[in-house]
């Protein structure tokens, strides 16, 4: 590649950059040059300190990226931004670890690093090191934005194209199929101590206001399985109520997170009676423990260049007792050490005093920046005062008052700090004393009650299509990463499914047309186990003999269960289907060539895999079939002995 052509056109890249950096942050007062942007202008939902991104090495904030290398990766984080903040950082942290593979590659020996010598092995040795630096799954998706730096690039004619497939493929569904997978995934859901013990904190040990805030956000976290950004966002006015059927619905508003296109859009999470009892008192308390703030935090709004010291006049002086009981600060030392670190203050009848207008001034400086909690990205925010979830300053703070003049709205470390120790840290079941069965104190996450509120309805045979509607995700293949339940555990839901009538095939009308007497000893002897397949279900057991069909279930298998509105299943199959035609179609070439006898066999197998691809699809658009049911596809007759691969229908 011409390499003064390269300069050229990365040259264009960067005034782009630099345009487009004018657009999104000129009103910061910050430079496109400079080593450290603060983007938190650019965050969808509020954070408590500034969103910052380093275009330093990787693990460092004071040693600067190359200026030809750092110009390029400015331009690529601005002009394939999407939705947020978080996303800029996520690029950028994938370039940081891509430059230490690129100066690794050259033995850190780079006078002037030139974008057109990027190749694959620049990209492999990245993906290495993020193996090393964070978790498989992490890596993969990291490495995916490197791969997308790259295609970014050559379309630009910067680089050559670079053909790299990942070393780390996204680790999906292989929980399904070992015992260590299995492990993995119900290790996502919280313990029976630790739900028990919330349980027990929200009852009744949470007594001081903090702990109460936090337990009644969390019991709304265990009702509606919101994403912790979801919950913290929540509009102060979030319940909804509409008759429907001479019946009222309950629902909560909420911003839905991961939405297409990044807006911000509202949505409603319609909940169960007894779900609806629960999230309607939490909210009614979390309202009742935020009401002062949501006066002081309107106060703030209505008067955003300044803070009012209410009832005291700018020139007015203050003695450190009275500063402190303003502040709500529980012991004037704290005021004593503002003097220390040079505090604007006097000395009225021996006492050190502070002018009003000085600590509004101080106050000011302290205030949050920006006083909305979510950018909806269609011009409009949604303010402190309008967000149901908001505390004075320091409220969370153990041991030390709270500014009652300062508002923020709570953020994700606080719930985190509120579920599990770390530092000096105290959660609240250390605090409460609240241990698993062996001794340790419990411990969880908040995402882990969305995983158990999942597990809970999928056990409860809520479809896979309505469940994945109803926790606001956008394609049923995401719903499965949160299906914990065992094999021993989905055999007894296949048995249930039987004796209920909500499993469709031959098995079940053998099993109804059994005495009562004899029907759990055929259920039992028929079905001793189930495997999962990237096709279905298949409840064969191996133990008693081999596959008859050689695993290939579409061929008319009586134990392959296909599930209804599964969209992997559905890929699989279509897949298998676009490939056994192509082999069909060659297979009639050979005819036509004169190899009838090698060919004939093979046409007789593909076409039967056709028809069985055929009929298990079919299942899909069964109108009495509900989305989510496994059905069995196929007769009970097996293939005649001596039969190459052909099969009889009964």
């Amino acid at each position: 590649m011409n390499v003064s052509n390269t300069s050229a056109v990365v040259a264009e890249l960067v005034a782009l950059g630099r345009r487009q950096f004018e657009t999104d942050l000129g009103d910061t007062g910050q430079s496109f040059d400079d080593m450290v942007w603060d983007v938190t202008i650019l965050a969808s939902r509020a954070h408590n300190g500034a969103l910052r991104l380093y275009f330093t090495r990787y693990d460092t904030h004071n040693e600067p990226l190359p200026a030809s290398y750092a110009e390029v990766v400015k331009s690529w984080v601005l002009l394939s931004r999407q939705s947020s903040a978080a996303d800029m950082r996520n690029n950028l942290a994938s370039a940081r670890i891509l430059w230490d593979a690129i100066r690794q590659r050259h033995n850190g020996l780079l006078a002037e690093f030139n974008w057109s010598t990027l190749c694959e092995e620049d990209l492999r040795q990245a993906q290495s090191l993020m193996i090393s630096h964070w978790a498989l799954s992490t890596a993969h998706k990291m490495g995916q934005r490197i791969t997308l730096l790259a295609q970014f690039l050559a379309a630009r004619q910067i680089c050559s194209p670079v053909y790299y497939t990942l070393q780390t493929p996204r680790p999906r569904d292989f929980n399904n199929h070992t015992l260590a997978g299995q492990a993995a995934r119900r290790a996502k859901l919280p313990s029976p101590n630790a739900l028990n013990g919330l349980a027990d904190i929200y009852r009744e040990l949470a007594v001081e206001p903090s702990d109460r805030l936090l337990s009644a956000a969390i019991a709304i976290l265990a009702v509606t399985g919101f994403r912790a950004g979801e919950l913290l966002t929540l509009p102060e006015d979030c319940e909804v109520r509409e008759e429907y059927e001479g019946r009222i619905a309950y629902g909560i508003r909420y911003y839905k997170e991961k939405s297409k296109g990044g807006r911000k859009m509202l949505a409603v999470r319609w909940l169960t009676p007894l779900q609806a009892e629960l999230a309607q008192a939490a909210i009614a308390e979390i309202r009742q423990l935020t009401a002062a703030a949501r006066v002081q935090a309107k106060e703030l709004e209505t008067q955003p260049d300044r803070i009012v010291l209410p009832g005291i006049a700018p020139e007015e002086y203050l003695s450190a007792q009275e500063v402190c009981d303003l502040l709500g600060y529980r012991s004037p030392s704290t005021i004593h050490k503002w003097f220390q670190t040079g505090f604007p203050h006097e000395y009225q009848g021996g006492k050190c005093v502070i002018r009003a207008q000085d600590l509004a001034d101080y106050l000011y400086r302290k205030r949050r920046q920006f006083l909305w909690t979510v950018n909806r990205k269609d011009g409009t925010y949604q303010m402190l005062s309008e967000t149901l979830l908001i505390a004075p300053r320091h409220f969370f703070r153990r041991g030390s008052g709270n500014v009652s003049l300062l508002i923020d709205p709570v953020v994700n470390q606080q719930v985190n700090d509120f579920l599990k120790s770390r530092d000096h840290m105290k959660s609240a079941f250390e605090r409460f004393d609240i241990r698993e069965v062996d001794g340790a104190i419990c411990a969880i996450t908040s995402h882990q009650l969305r995983h158990w509120l999942n597990d809970l309805a999928d056990k409860g045979g809520l479809p896979i299509d309505l469940l994945t509607r109803w926790m606001g995700r956008e394609y049923p293949y995401d719903t499965e990463a949160y299906r914990h339940a065992s094999v021993d555990e989905r055999l007894a839901w296949v048995k249930q499914g039987i004796q209920e009538e909500k499993l469709s095939g031959v098995m079940t009308d053998v099993y109804f047309e059994l005495p009562e007497g004899e029907r759990d000893v055929f259920l039992s002897g028929q079905i001793q186990a189930v495997h999962f397949t990237p096709m279905g279900i298949c409840i064969h057991d191996f133990a008693i003999e081999p596959c008859l069909f050689h695993l290939n279930c579409v061929r008319g298998c009586p134990d392959y269960l296909h599930t209804k509105g599964n969209q992997r299943e559905r890929d699989h199959l279509l897949q298998i289907r676009e490939h056994t035609e192509k082999a069909l179609a060659h297979a009639r070439q050979q005819i036509s060539e004169g190899k009838q006898n090698l060919a004939e066999a093979w046409i007789a197998h593909h076409e039967a895999t056709l028809q069985g691809i055929e009929a298990a699809l079919a299942v899909d658009s069964e109108a009495e079939v509900v989305g989510g049911e496994v059905v069995k596809p196929f007769a009970t007759s097996l293939p005649a002995q001596g039969e190459a691969g052909g099969m009889k229908h009964g």
